[in-house]
């Protein structure tokens, strides 16, 4: 219900401030990043991302190639409440791309200054538990802590392959496991479905939850009211340079340069 709900915040916020809605005028799905462009009255165009799960997409990409950019704006944000697939990317990447229009509008949210992490106060004595192998943020929370559990079902990340524990979903943690300081989870929960099914098994488990990455790039209303205390996403500044990006299989790391990320904070 949170992409439901989200959508239907985006039009009354449209029809209440009498808001003339973009267009859309590109799709990109890349091999690791799905992309809607739109165009709004008196604005550079607005891009919204979202990750490409490669098992849900599963070789259908040529299947639907050149249906996407007739697609009305609509159709795209109705997409978003479809089961995982490409076109719920496509729907996702959507309201991420009207979520930035409207931010760059009416932005009433209070933002982190500086990094999350010490905004968090993350130290030694906190636990910290990931949804979805976020490297350079788990590096980077590493440096202050080593109490970290990461939650994730993809076959190529192995205790083995990495130093901190490691379950391959929530109904796998041990009792010891299950109350954490501060839970991240990748925005990526809202493509395949988890991320409701989380917040309602972390409620009273976590002190702060932080739904983070650039297909968490929405306005964060309902985040909240489903307890999620912030919100980190992505405003894209150099589109283009994205895009071919994108286009070229290109994720995060190569893209973030042509960005600028944001935490927003649950008043």
């Amino acid at each position: 219900m949170i992409l439901e709900k989200t959508v239907e915040l985006i039009k009354q916020i449209y029809r209440y401030h009498k808001i003339f809605p973009p267009k859309v005028t590109r799709v990109i799905v890349g091999s690791r990043y799905t992309a809607v462009e739109v165009a709004a009255y008196s604005y550079d165009p607005f891009l919204g991302l979202a990750y490409t799960i490669p098992s849900v997409v599963n070789g259908n990409q040529a299947d639907l190639a050149g249906l996407f950019d007739n697609q009305s704006l609509e159709v795209l944000l109705q997409w978003a409440y479809n089961p995982p697939s490409l076109e719920k990317m496509i729907g996702i990447a959507a309201v991420n791309a009207l979520s930035q229009h409207i931010l760059e509008i009416i932005n009433p949210y209070k933002t982190i200054k500086g990094d999350i992490v010490d905004y968090l106060k993350i130290d030694e004595d906190k636990k910290v538990t990931f949804i979805g192998q976020i490297k350079p943020l788990i590096e980077h929370v590493n440096r202050f802590t080593d109490s970290i559990l990461i939650i994730d079902d993809n076959p190529s990340i192995s205790e083995q392959s990495t130093k901190f524990p490691k379950r391959n979903n929530i109904s796998d943690l041990e009792d010891d496991e299950i109350f954490t300081d501060i839970l991240f989870c990748t925005g990526s929960s809202l493509i395949n479905n988890t991320l409701e099914e989380i917040l309602v098994f972390f409620r009273k488990k976590s002190r702060k939850t932080v739904v983070i990455g650039p297909s968490a790039s929405m306005i964060p209303d309902i985040l909240f009211d489903s307890g999620v205390d912030i919100v980190g996403g992505m405003t894209i500044i150099d589109r283009e340079s994205t895009i071919n990006v994108i286009k070229e299989g290109g994720g995060t790391k190569m893209f973030k340069n042509y960005g600028e990320k944001y935490n927003l904070i649950k008043e």
